[in-house]
């Protein structure tokens, strides 16, 4: 290891030595390098830097970006930052993939209800859709983007809905304030939100236990009938 390097008291490296460019060019390495979105304190810590200063730096990255027409940029995007390919170039990210990560407009229409009206249960997603909405919660589920948050307090004790972090990095944004309106929320889908990158399912961290004084026993199977 380089006698300019060491590790601190909490296993990060440190460098004291590195200059501006080097330091942007080790947060630019992390970027590339992360699967999942990395938190700023981690890159701060990795970096040895202040989280201004690599806020600062990630500005400075995207512009580079920007400037140069790249067809990408780092996002915050569900705790922490990552590179995605710009919404533009959607059309053929998605032909890469084989559009293999694009959900069917049932499954668009019954999350868009859990992402506004969240945490809500299976029988007011019915009543706003008009239809039976069980296949599509067991998508949206296997597919992570969704999960059971509790019982409603009333007869039957319906499962309650909500959206997961992986929810954010699918559609790309920082949290839920940043989703369009309601109402616009299917044309937007539509038009392309940035790609994110192929997430294998064992490798999603369990980042969205239920609320506390919840249970996490929930499935479809053991739902009852609402009421």
């Amino acid at each position: 290891m380089d006698e300019n390097i060491n590790m601190n008291e909490d296993g990060f490296l440190e460098n004291r030595e590195l200059n501006e460019d080097s330091t942007r060019a080790v947060i630019e390495a992390l970027m590339i390098a992360t699967t999942e979105p990395l938190p700023l304190r981690s890159i701060a810590e990795i970096a040895s830097v202040s989280e201004d200063t690599v806020r600062a730096y990630i500005d400075s990255l995207n512009r580079e970006y920007r400037e140069a027409a790249r067809a990408f940029e780092i996002k915050e995007i569900a705790g922490g930052f990552q590179i995605y390919t710009l919404p533009k170039y959607a059309e053929w990210v998605g032909a890469l993939h084989k559009r293999k990560e694009r959900l069917s407009k049932a499954a668009l229409e019954t999350l868009a209800i859990i992402a506004y009206h969240q945490p809500v249960i299976r029988a007011d997603m019915e009543r706003i859709r008009g239809v039976d909405c069980t296949s599509v919660l067991d998508t949206l589920l296997q597919r992570n983007l969704i999960r059971t948050c509790g019982r409603l307090q009333s007869p039957g004790r319906p499962i309650k809905y909500g959206t997961t972090r992986e929810f954010l990095r699918y559609f790309g944004i920082k949290d839920i304030s940043e989703l369009p309106k309601e109402e616009d929320f299917g044309e937007t889908v539509m038009s392309g939100y940035p790609e994110v990158p192929m997430v294998k399912t064992e490798e999603i961290a369990k980042e969205d236990e239920p609320p506390q004084g919840e249970t996490s026993e929930f499935s479809e199977e053991a739902e009852q009938p609402d009421s």
